[in-house]
Protein backbone atom coordinates (compact mmCIF):
# COMPACT_ATOMS: atom_id res chain seq x y z
CA UNK A 1 0.00 0.00 0.00
CA UNK A 2 1.20 3.53 -0.76
CA UNK A 3 0.31 6.40 1.54
CA UNK A 4 0.78 10.12 0.85
CA UNK A 5 1.02 12.33 3.91
CA UNK A 6 2.58 15.44 5.40
CA UNK A 7 4.32 13.84 8.38
CA UNK A 8 5.50 10.62 9.97
CA UNK A 9 4.99 9.15 13.41
CA UNK A 10 5.79 5.71 14.84
CA UNK A 11 2.10 5.46 15.71
CA UNK A 12 1.52 4.89 11.98
CA UNK A 13 3.14 1.46 12.25
CA UNK A 14 0.65 -1.33 12.80
CA UNK A 15 3.28 -3.86 13.87
CA UNK A 16 6.15 -3.28 16.24
CA UNK A 17 8.99 -3.84 16.17
CA UNK A 18 9.39 -2.55 12.62
CA UNK A 19 12.26 -1.10 10.69
CA UNK A 20 11.74 1.99 8.55
CA UNK A 21 14.08 3.17 5.82
CA UNK A 22 13.82 6.86 4.91
CA UNK A 23 15.16 8.11 1.59
CA UNK A 24 14.92 11.47 -0.14
CA UNK A 25 13.02 11.57 -3.41
CA UNK A 26 12.43 14.29 -5.96
CA UNK A 27 9.23 16.25 -6.35
CA UNK A 28 8.70 14.41 -9.65
CA UNK A 29 8.99 11.01 -7.95
CA UNK A 30 6.55 12.19 -5.29
CA UNK A 31 4.11 13.41 -7.97
CA UNK A 32 4.23 10.05 -9.76
CA UNK A 33 2.86 8.44 -6.62
CA UNK A 34 0.31 11.20 -6.04
CA UNK A 35 -0.99 10.71 -9.58
CA UNK A 36 -1.10 6.92 -9.16
CA UNK A 37 -2.67 4.59 -6.61
CA UNK A 38 -2.32 5.72 -3.01
CA UNK A 39 -4.17 6.45 0.20
CA UNK A 40 -4.39 10.20 0.75
CA UNK A 41 -3.62 11.06 4.37
CA UNK A 42 -2.59 14.71 3.90
CA UNK A 43 -3.84 16.43 7.02
CA UNK A 44 -3.48 20.11 6.12
CA UNK A 45 -5.21 21.99 3.32
CA UNK A 46 -2.18 24.22 2.63
CA UNK A 47 -0.06 21.12 2.03
CA UNK A 48 -2.74 19.58 -0.19
CA UNK A 49 -2.80 22.86 -2.17
CA UNK A 50 1.00 22.76 -2.56
CA UNK A 51 0.90 19.15 -3.77
CA UNK A 52 -1.90 19.96 -6.20
CA UNK A 53 0.05 22.90 -7.60
CA UNK A 54 3.20 20.82 -8.06
CA UNK A 55 1.60 17.60 -9.26
CA UNK A 56 -1.49 18.76 -11.12
CA UNK A 57 -3.58 16.64 -8.76
CA UNK A 58 -6.79 17.34 -6.89
CA UNK A 59 -6.07 16.14 -3.36
CA UNK A 60 -8.19 17.39 -0.50
CA UNK A 61 -7.25 17.50 3.13
CA UNK A 62 -7.95 14.02 4.50
CA UNK A 63 -7.10 13.48 8.16
CA UNK A 64 -7.24 9.69 8.28
CA UNK A 65 -5.08 7.31 10.32
CA UNK A 66 -2.28 5.38 8.65
CA UNK A 67 -1.89 1.74 9.69
CA UNK A 68 1.24 0.77 7.77
CA UNK A 69 2.38 -2.81 7.53
CA UNK A 70 5.70 -4.26 6.39
CA UNK A 71 5.97 -3.74 2.66
CA UNK A 72 4.03 -0.47 2.67
CA UNK A 73 5.49 2.83 1.47
CA UNK A 74 4.73 6.21 2.99
CA UNK A 75 5.45 9.22 0.80
CA UNK A 76 5.95 12.31 2.93
CA UNK A 77 6.09 15.99 2.05
CA UNK A 78 7.60 17.79 5.02
CA UNK A 79 8.90 21.21 5.97
CA UNK A 80 12.53 21.59 6.99
CA UNK A 81 11.71 24.53 9.21
CA UNK A 82 9.96 24.46 12.56
CA UNK A 83 6.77 26.48 12.76
CA UNK A 84 5.49 28.31 15.79
CA UNK A 85 3.08 26.29 17.92
CA UNK A 86 -0.38 25.97 16.40
CA UNK A 87 0.59 27.66 13.13
CA UNK A 88 -1.58 26.69 10.16
CA UNK A 89 -0.06 27.69 6.84
CA UNK A 90 -2.04 29.21 4.02
CA UNK A 91 -1.51 28.17 0.41
CA UNK A 92 0.65 31.26 -0.14
CA UNK A 93 2.76 30.71 3.00
CA UNK A 94 3.56 27.07 2.19
CA UNK A 95 4.33 27.98 -1.44
CA UNK A 96 6.76 30.62 -0.15
CA UNK A 97 8.45 28.04 2.10
CA UNK A 98 8.68 25.66 -0.89
CA UNK A 99 10.19 28.41 -3.06
CA UNK A 100 12.81 28.96 -0.33
CA UNK A 101 13.83 25.28 -0.63
CA UNK A 102 12.49 24.39 2.82
CA UNK A 103 10.31 21.45 1.74
CA UNK A 104 11.54 17.86 1.43
CA UNK A 105 10.02 14.81 -0.20
CA UNK A 106 10.75 11.52 1.54
CA UNK A 107 9.89 7.90 0.87
CA UNK A 108 9.60 5.68 3.96
CA UNK A 109 9.69 1.93 3.37
CA UNK A 110 8.29 -0.18 6.19
CA UNK A 111 9.99 -3.47 6.99
CA UNK A 112 9.25 -6.03 9.65
CA UNK A 113 11.80 -6.63 12.35
CA UNK A 114 13.74 -8.76 9.88
CA UNK A 115 16.45 -6.10 9.54
CA UNK A 116 17.14 -6.34 13.26
CA UNK A 117 17.22 -10.14 12.99
CA UNK A 118 19.57 -9.87 10.03
CA UNK A 119 22.03 -7.60 11.83
CA UNK A 120 21.99 -9.86 14.90
CA UNK A 121 22.56 -12.88 12.68
CA UNK A 122 25.60 -11.50 10.87
CA UNK A 123 28.67 -13.54 11.73
CA UNK A 124 26.65 -15.89 13.97
CA UNK A 125 24.18 -17.68 11.70
CA UNK A 126 24.85 -20.24 9.03
CA UNK A 127 24.80 -19.10 5.41
CA UNK A 128 21.36 -20.52 4.64
CA UNK A 129 19.72 -18.72 7.60
CA UNK A 130 21.47 -15.46 6.74
CA UNK A 131 20.46 -15.72 3.06
CA UNK A 132 16.86 -16.44 4.06
CA UNK A 133 16.74 -13.36 6.28
CA UNK A 134 18.39 -11.24 3.58
CA UNK A 135 15.78 -12.40 1.07
CA UNK A 136 12.98 -11.50 3.49
CA UNK A 137 14.55 -8.09 4.07
CA UNK A 138 14.53 -7.35 0.33
CA UNK A 139 10.77 -7.89 0.14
Amino acid sequence: MNYVTNGFSPSMLQKLPSDVEFMPITADEFCQVVNGFHVNAVGHQGTADLINGLCGSSLRMNRVPINALPGDHIYIVTLTTRLEEGKVLSREEIKHIYDEGKVKFIKAVIYGAVLSELSECEGKCNEMTYDSLAYRAKR
